[in-house]
């Protein structure tokens, strides 16, 4: 009896330890599955964030406006969209010019481009400021080409209404987009005129590799300098009201509601 009770006990010792074991695999075997599954969905996710760095653009832009302010360079790549690179010049909340400029070239597997896309990415100085589209639109002739411009406004954190430009191009390529924006100083408004002529003196780095975007720039760039501008209303958009020093006091009344685009309807 005492013999097949030590059995009975050391058969159960045996099974216990079994039963453990197998637990602490199963334990261990699911803490690892749920760790390669975080891992996964990490690197899903990271797919579809852009990498930024301050990277040099293979394009240069320094007009004589900014000459004051400073310029940090912006690059971006996103797996899917593609990459952006460019400047952007001072910041609101100032009573200095500020200003950006980017160029978008499409990924391999993106979408080809057309003249309402892409939505740059790199704008988030104006973005945040919720402005909006108002005033007249713009034709800016260059040495690369035609741009559409429109005006935009904002309201500053002590009241003043602030107006700016935005810009696109204008001539038809589905490998990229330029654009960007531009603010005057203090309560200026911003004057299309020179806008033209800054886009004009972009300047493409010598010793780049040459993208479908630069070569078609650097193909147009030592065109003669074509800096002008026309301007047109559309009906129902809202006119810039100034006062007598020329200082903008708000819209004139419209039908025009557009929210901030961050290209060129």
């Amino acid at each position: 009896m005492s013999s097949t009770r030590s059995q009975a006990i050391a058969a159960l010792g045996t099974t216990g330890r079994v039963a453990m074991g197998t637990a602490r695999f199963l334990f261990l075997a699911l803490g690892a599955g749920v760790f390669l599954v975080v891992l996964l969905v990490i690197w899903w996710v990271s797919s579809f964030v852009p990498t930024i760095s301050h990277a040099t653009p293979s394009f240069a832009w320094t007009p004589e406006q900014l000459a004051m302010t400073k310029a940090t360079p912006v690059t971006a790549t996103h797996p899917f969209r593609g990459r952006e690179q460019g400047w952007q010049f001072g910041g609101p909340g100032t009573d200095q010019p500020f200003a950006a400029m980017i160029l978008a070239e499409r990924s391999d597997s993106a979408v080809p481009f057309t003249l309402t896309t892409p939505i740059f990415w790199q704008f988030a100085p104006l973005r945040v400021l919720s402005p909006r589209v108002a005033g007249p639109h713009y034709t800016l002739t260059t040495r690369f080409g035609r741009f559409n411009g429109r005006d935009i406004y904002y309201r500053e954190s002590d009241g003043r209404i602030r107006t700016c430009i935005i810009f696109r191009n204008a001539f038809e390529t589905s490998e990229f987009a330029l654009g960007g924006f531009y603010c005057a100083a203090g309560m200026q408004s911003a004057d299309a005129s020179p806008l033209a002529c800054m886009i004009d003196r972009l300047k493409i780095q010598q010793g780049e590799s040459k993208s479908p975007a630069i070569a078609y720039l650097a193909a147009r760039a030592g065109n003669a300098p074509q800096c002008s501008n026309s301007t047109f209303y559309q009906p129902g958009t809202r006119r810039v009201i100034r006062d007598r020093n020329g200082g903008v006091v708000g819209m004139s009344s419209g039908s025009s509601g557009d929210g901030f685009q961050l290209w060129v309807r």
